[in-house]
């Protein structure tokens, strides 16, 4: 439907979330920037109390050479710079996350307060990085969030495609914290610009997103509603019914998503 209403994408502005719990889980030290830092830091700036949880230890990175006190420190000024709370790290080891996400999900409900919050920032189902899709697995398993708690995937290896249940978020004030917020994360640029991918890819985004028309924004960040697989109760019984849930919900969504485009 080239042009026609429904080639236009749907949009959230996290100001929304204003007086709201924010829970921002990340698998690593610098996905709390790359993921949804541009969402978070305008949620946080409009009054929500935004909360970044680092589930995963972080050592090793992107070059295989950084250490978790290093990226620790990368993360804590990260969030500064993103104008939300200081991150909590769970610390838990990259390979024991993905073996056992019911632990992970243990330990983030014990831990970093998943079940109080009103909406959850995680990773994607499309994400292609098996410890980013293991913490989605932890909070579903967790039972995070209220009833009522919206949910939203954002990606950084696979950026979220524009689909029935994806919004987009115009994240161009938001630009200089988010880019300043990725640089600091200085132990992920050794081998290559990731923070400049990642605000090429906003550019990009923004660019693209609209069939027919002018196009002012400078940037874009899409997050996929993922409201209806978070709030189904009871919380799965064990990683493989979490996995499961995961696939049902991605089969019902390609099915949409292939209705909108084709009738």
């Amino acid at each position: 439907m080239p042009g026609g209403a429904g080639a236009e994408p749907r949009v959230l502005d996290p100001a929304a979330w204003a007086g709201r719990r924010v829970l921002l889980l990340a698998p690593h030290p610098d996905d709390e920037a790359f993921g949804a830092g541009g969402s978070a830091y305008l949620a946080a700036r409009a009054g929500a109390d935004v909360q970044p949880v680092i589930m995963a230890r972080g050592d090793g990175g992107v070059d295989g050479r950084s250490l978790v006190a290093e990226r620790e420190d990368e993360s804590r000024r990260c969030c500064e710079l993103l104008a939300v709370r200081p991150p909590l790290f769970l610390r838990i080891p990259s390979p024991e996350l993905r073996a056992d996400p019911a632990a992970a999900g243990r330990a983030l409900a014990s831990d970093g307060g998943a079940r109080a919050c009103d909406v959850l920032l995680v990773p994607s189902p499309f994400e292609r990085h098996d410890t980013h899709r293991a913490v989605l697995l932890a909070a579903l398993l967790a039972g995070a969030g209220t009833p009522t708690a919206e949910w939203w995937g954002w990606g950084v290896w696979e950026a979220v495609p524009l689909s029935p249940d994806a919004v987009e978020v115009d994240v161009t004030a938001a630009r200089s914290a988010k880019t300043l917020a990725m640089v600091a994360h200085r132990s992920q640029h050794r081998a290559r610009n990731l923070a400049a991918g990642q605000a090429a890819r906003d550019l990009s985004q923004a660019t693209f997103s609209r069939v027919t028309g002018a196009e002012p924004r400078k940037a874009i960040e899409r997050l996929l509603d993922l409201s209806a697989l978070g709030r189904r109760q009871p919380p799965p019984r064990d990683a493989g019914e979490a996995r499961a849930r995961v696939a049902a919900w991605m089969q019902d969504h390609a099915a949409r998503w292939l209705a909108a485009l084709w009738g």
